[in-house]
């Protein structure tokens, strides 16, 4: 009887033991399983970061490589405009430089003649006053302006030269009592006209350039 006792007692023993191995070994089995669960998370994890880094890092490189070409441009449209007012600038500079080399030539007062009439017209003829140079009130016989301008303003018109004198190129006609003038100098026409030169050169400059 007490043999059969040690008998029972050492079977419960060896399947408890048994049953221990096997608790153990499906917990190491489950720890195992649960940290390559924790390593393929964290992998995920660090994956799904690092790709959104690179995501970022792209967009921001897309950003800044728009900044660049943008700025590039506009740096570029600024060199190109600068350089095509230069060209502008430099073709008005020779167009004043002839006009006033014109007063060495014999068109000269051919013009001269032309800007006091165009002057006097305008003021719609009368009693009027030429301001002309030193040398060009040498120039013009106004009396055979007179019947031009009156021509063309339908009113009586007489011409005398003013007793003020001017150092510009070209003239200017005024009323006697001083109230209105047209200033028919070579620089008042240019600084008159000098956006609607501007325009004209850059047309003939830039027609054919994109």
């Amino acid at each position: 009887m007490e043999s059969s006792g040690h008998g029972i007692i050492d079977r419960i023993i060896k399947d408890a033991r048994a049953e221990a191995k096997t608790i153990v070994k499906e917990a190491k089995k489950s720890a195992e399983t649960m940290i390559e669960n924790q390593k393929q998370s964290a992998r995920h994890s660090a994956e799904k970061e690092v790709y959104s880094l690179l995501k970022r890092a792209e967009n921001d490189a897309d950003v800044i490589r728009g900044k660049v070409s943008t700025d590039i441009k506009r740096r570029a449209g600024w060199i190109v405009l600068s350089e095509k007012n230069r060209l502008i600038t430099s073709v008005l500079d020779e167009m004043k430089n002839r006009l006033m080399n014109l007063k060495k030539s014999e068109k000269y007062v051919p013009v001269l003649e032309k800007l006091i009439v165009d002057a006097g017209a305008v003021l719609g003829g009368g009693m009027l006053e030429v301001l002309l140079s030193e040398k060009d009130s040498t120039l013009v016989k106004l009396n055979t302006l007179e019947k031009e301008i009156s021509d063309r303003s339908g009113v009586q018109t007489q011409l005398k030269f003013s007793e003020q004198k001017t150092e510009a190129v070209g003239a200017i006609v005024k009323t006697i009592d001083d109230r209105i003038f047209v200033d028919n100098t070579f620089e008042a026409i240019l600084r008159r006209r000098e956006r609607e030169l501007r325009l004209k050169i850059a047309r003939i400059l830039f027609s054919n350039v994109g």
